[in-house]
């Protein structure tokens, strides 16, 4: 019974494949009906024999080769149709297996180059976030502990003794007009501030040696002057000014400040020592032999020590202290290269300080792009720079936010240090003191603000604010 289903298969099968040929629907009838009639009286028939199948086949060979040529020439047919089939259907596949195959190299290719592109910036941001960890546990906490500070006048220092609060100690403020009163943390009054604890924004600094011929720099620095070629400054300035700044000690006995005359009057507490590294390093912008200003003189209140446990830190009341005795000395710009927390006596001072002319430039902080502004900078009123390479690329430590005015150069400045050595510098804090030494030359903010060149996105932004100063493009447009 078995040889019998399989013949019938095959008999089938070879009438499809005749049917696809064939163009007669007689033929299809008569053969389908002759074969049939064989089956159906062969399975009645008991004596079937093997000789009978052998018999049949041939038969329909006969018939199908008489029809349609020799079998042979039927399975190679057959054949040749399903090998076309089947090698469509493998170039279908091996042309999707590629385009599959180039399509996701294509894509790991893009990943793996933005990857490698954002590598140094987390790399940067994880360095970033571990230095202000380091700082954080540096300083403890961001205010001295159990210290709060107000500025009141006369009068409303009688009514909180009235009040019977807990008065520790009453300075008066020439310049400023008011008394700065310091509170400890129990029965002080609710108006009270806390006194909060301020940095500086100075980077780590990369060893330099001094220039044999006191003009080039033999370690790929750029000398301040050379950084404000950028900014349209091409020779050291004659106009004769005055540069306050609040920072460290300056070093007078170095070589650059020979001919540049340097005050400087101390606020920091008693059990602090002075520290000569940044503020040294930032006047030598305003200086006349390493710097860019011809006649400036500098008057430098140091508020920034180095406490007992080693941290350079100043406190509000340290800063209010600064601002009041260089309110007396009426500097035509006040660098401050610091930052720290948003203060409201701090902002009380600054606020009279420019509500009497005094122009304040600050940096805007080496915290990185993800931290939140930094104070004074974000305080309206107060310029606030940022720093940018000579590629015009930002710096990549520098806080960024709608209150960055203008980008100055901060990267790669050669800078004096303590003990006769000069060091290659970068920075906010370098920029700024740049910054302070243009802005100080008496044009309006304004000019400054047309004048700018425009850097990233067109228009102001909070990566540059207006862009790079320039003040080769005021000269020009005022005749100068």
């Amino acid at each position: 019974m078995r040889r019998i289903t399989c013949l019938t298969l095959f008999i089938y099968l070879i009438l499809s494949i005749g049917l696809c040929h064939a163009s007669d629907d007689d033929f299809e009838e008569d053969h389908e009906d002759s074969v049939e009639n064989q089956l159906d009286e062969r399975d009645d028939d008991d004596d079937w024999e093997e000789d009978d199948f052998d018999e049949a086949e041939d038969e329909l060979e006969d018939r199908l080769e008489a029809r349609f040529g020799h079998s042979d020439d039927i399975d190679d047919d057959l054949e040749d149709r399903l090998e076309d089939m089947f090698g469509e259907r493998e170039d279908q596949d091996d042309d999707f297996e590629d385009e599959l195959e180039e399509a996701f190299e294509d894509r790991f290719e893009d990943n793996m180059e933005r990857q490698e592109q954002r590598l140094p910036e987390r790399l940067d941001s994880v360095h970033q976030l571990a230095e202000l960890d380091e700082r954080l546990d540096d300083l403890e906490v961001l205010s001295v502990p159990d210290e709060y500070i107000e500025l009141v006048d006369a009068e409303e220092l009688e009514t909180l003794r009235n009040a019977g609060v807990d008065i520790q100690s009453v300075e008066e403020l020439e310049s400023l007009g008011q008394l700065l009163v310091t509170f400890g943390d129990e029965d002080r009054p609710p108006s009270a501030e806390l006194n909060h604890l301020y940095t500086l924004d100075g980077p780590v600094e990369k060893a330099g040696k001094a220039a044999s011929d006191g003009t080039k720099n033999s370690d790929g620095g750029l000398l301040p002057l050379e950084a404000a070629s950028y900014m349209g400054i091409d020779r050291p300035s004659p106009v004769a000014l005055r540069i306050g700044m609040m920072d460290s000690s300056i070093d007078q006995l170095h070589e650059c400040f020979t001919d540049t005359p340097v005050e400087q009057r101390m606020f920091i507490p008693p059990d602090s020592r002075p520290d000569y590294r940044h503020g040294t390093a930032i006047a030598t912008v305003f200086s006349r032999s390493c710097g860019i200003l011809e006649q400036s003189e500098v008057y430098n209140a140091v508020v920034f020590g180095r406490s007992a446990r080693g941290a350079v830190v100043a406190s509000a009341a340290d800063l209010i202290r600064g601002l009041d005795w260089l309110l007396g000395v009426r500097p035509d710009v006040i660098n401050l290269s610091l930052s720290g927390p948003p203060n409201r006596m701090l902002s009380a001072a600054i606020e009279q300080m420019l509500l009497r002319g005094i122009r304040i430039v600050a940096s805007v902080g080496n915290d990185g792009a993800a931290a939140f502004p930094r104070y004074p900078a974000a305080q309206p009123g107060v310029i606030a720079v940022t720093a940018v390479d000579t590629d015009m690329a930002v710096y990549t430590r520098a806080v960024r936010g709608q209150h960055v005015q203008f980008s100055a150069l901060g990267v790669g400045l050669r800078l004096a240090a303590p003990d006769q050595r000069f060091a290659i510098k970068d920075g906010t804090s370098v920029a700024s003191a740049l910054a302070s030494a243009v802005l100080a030359q008496g044009h309006s903010v304004q000019q400054y603000e047309d004048s700018a060149i425009d850097l990233g996105e067109p228009g102001f932004d909070d990566t540059f604010g207006f862009g790079l100063l320039n003040i080769d493009k005021i000269m020009t447009s005022s005749g100068e």
